[in-house]
């Protein structure tokens, strides 16, 4: 038993998830793929294992907050926990590495009549795959290669094709480092050396505009999760929130709360007489109920618009394969494991005082989703996005869901507001800049103002689906030449 074929992919699986939030070692990301480029498609030695292994160790470390919002709040053992956190990270590898497994079908190391081409087919069976995250498995677009290269000079792209044009850089760049290991080690200099410059950071400056500011404050309350539907524990979470919002400055126009910080819904009695204690120009997480049906929410008090959660967490909000899995364990019990998705096309929010000021309200998981928040966007002035991050625990989860954030400012030329209950909240402008944050953990209030963007991006306007189109194409033309070279045989 050669133990290096088994040791090597977990360790490259590893090591990309480096690239992302809060490391951010950029170059590790484009190593990773490249090793696993080569080991699929330049050699013949034991392709699939070393796929699982560097899948599995891959996802298994990037979604290590799994096995926190399963222990913590699943009411399981430590046992139970890591099982079901197998158990899930096997399901990612599986369903988002299987696709890869055809390019170690396709023989592309003997076609060298079409290098590039070749190196294109790679590229955009990656893409292809990176798509799919969106709807597989209920759609999880967590991981995103693009996503590593915000803070480089490569995020230039995100406002025009979004970040999987930043994916089609990383992986562009991965396979031809790869393709060159052995082949040129010239080139393969030259390529690692174009990877490294991903090293040298880049923050594009806060441009100040005196004209069509708004003045709001953020809202972190950092209250016990654990507690949060504790007899008695209700009076004490709204307490905390009028303390802060005392603390906030008598002429901001807008506070924001945290997603379902209170313990109860909208439509509940102890809601009405919370807004007695409140001001009316609050945008706040609640739960609701429509129709006798849970939705996750957000509220503008100020008019009652409601805005209703589109992307639920699988085994958190929902239970997948419900009436299969209920009452096995506790976790498949949770309470609030019964929410309803909220409708694809939704109102943008508006201010009372600015009625001309069209708001994009996006609860916690929506905001991974580009294409959701690039099509709530379209008349926006800016973006409101509310999260639970407690779920997360002291994991690497929440820097990476800020990351995210950023990426989403970046690409709609639009400012952020983010409001989470324990951290991380920030003021994100529009190049994805960090003006201002609440760290984890902290409890206080955010105060600041932000610009109104008119003009939209490209990517706004049209999407990323010039980049599928380009990797629809080349995959396209590469099965017309192979289904050519066969009939010509």
């Amino acid at each position: 038993m050669n133990l290096k074929t088994y040791v090597t992919p977990f360790i490259f699986g590893l090591i990309g998830i480096f690239s992302f939030a809060p490391y951010s070692i950029k170059p590790l990301i484009f190593f990773s793929y490249a090793y696993l480029i080569r080991e699929l498609v330049f050699t013949n030695n034991q392709r699939f294992i070393k796929l699982i292994l560097w899948s599995f160790a891959h996802w298994g470390f990037g979604m290590s907050w799994l096995i926190v919002s399963v222990y913590y709040y699943g009411e399981t053992t430590i046992l139970i926990s890591a099982l079901i956190y197998i158990i899930l990270v096997i399901l990612l590898s599986g369903v988002f590495s299987a696709p890869l497994y055809f390019l170690s079908l396709a023989q592309i190391q003997d076609q060298s009549k079409h290098k590039i081409l070749n190196i294109l087919a790679i590229v955009s069976v990656f893409i292809v795959n990176e798509w799919t995250m969106n709807y597989l498995l209920w759609g999880v677009p967590w991981l995103i290669s693009g996503l590593t290269l915000i803070d480089t000079f490569a995020q230039k792209v995100y406002p025009f094709l979004g970040v999987a044009a930043a994916s089609f850089l990383v992986y562009l760049i991965a396979a031809l480092i790869a393709a060159s290991y052995k082949s040129n080690k010239k080139l393969f200099y030259v390529y690692s050396a174009i990877a490294c410059i991903f090293l040298v950071p880049f923050n594009e400056p806060i441009k100040k505009n005196s004209t069509n500011d708004l003045s709001f404050s953020i809202i972190q309350p950092s209250t016990d999760p654990f507690l949060k539907y504790a007899d008695g524990y209700a009076e004490k979470i709204e307490d905390n929130i009028y303390k802060l919002i005392a603390k906030t400055p008598e002429d901001t126009e807008l506070i924001i709360l945290p997603e379902a910080e209170l313990p109860y819904s909208y439509q509940d009695n102890r809601f009405i007489n919370f807004r007695l204690n409140v001001p009316e120009n609050i945008i706040m997480g609640s739960w609701s109920y429509e129709k006798g049906k849970l939705f996750n929410s957000m509220i503008n008090l100020s008019n009652n618009h409601i805005y209703n959660k589109v992307h639920l967490v699988p085994f958190g909000e929902f239970i997948p394969f419900n009436e299969q899995l209920r009452g096995l364990i506790s976790f498949f019990d949770m309470p609030m494991s019964y929410v309803n998705k909220g409708n694809n096309t939704q109102m943008p929010f508006k201010l009372e005082k600015k009625s001309e000021t069209a708001i994009s309200p996006l609860i916690c998981f929506d905001i991974a989703f580009s294409e959701t928040v690039r099509k709530s966007n379209i008349s926006s002035k800016f973006m409101v996005n509310i999260s639970n991050d407690t779920w997360f625990g002291n994991s690497i989860g929440p820097y990476q869901h800020l990351d995210i954030a950023r990426a989403r400012a970046i690409e709609n030329n639009k400012w952020l507001i983010r409001s989470a209950n324990d951290g991380i909240s920030a003021i994100i402008d529009n190049n994805g800049t960090i003006v201002d944050k609440l760290s984890k953990g902290e409890r206080g209030v955010l105060n600041g103002t932000l610009q109104f963007i008119d003009e939209p991006s490209f990517y706004s306007k049209f999407g990323h689906g010039i980049i599928l189109v380009l990797s629809s194409l080349i995959l396209g033309i590469c099965v017309i030449i192979n289904l050519c070279k066969k009939y010509l045989s």
